[in-house]
């Protein structure tokens, strides 16, 4: 994944940030709620883990706040790198 592929989106007013990696089909990801404020967006074909929807967003990353939309969308772009890479870890071999 690149940076680029990366889009931010921030409501400021209600305090949410939509993170999407741009390379797939908005219409086509299952939604799964981590929390009342956290909902990951997952690509049903691949299994990855493609977009986050944060409500909150301050008060939850509170360190990112203040973050420029590129800045952000490097951090997202890691954050998304890792939660995909989770699951490998306990794959069996």
């Amino acid at each position: 994944m690149s940076t680029s592929d990366i889009s931010i989106n921030r409501d400021h007013e209600n305090d949410v940030i939509y993170v999407f990696d741009e390379r797939f089909d908005r219409s086509k990801t299952i939604h799964f709620s981590l929390n009342a404020d956290i909902l990951l967006r997952v690509d049903p074909k691949t299994k990855k883990i493609i977009g986050l929807t944060i409500e909150s967003f301050s008060e939850i990353m509170p360190h990112f706040n203040d973050l420029q939309d590129y800045h952000l969308q490097e951090k997202f772009d890691s954050i998304l790198e890792f939660l995909n890479a989770a699951p490998a870890a306990f794959e069996k071999k």
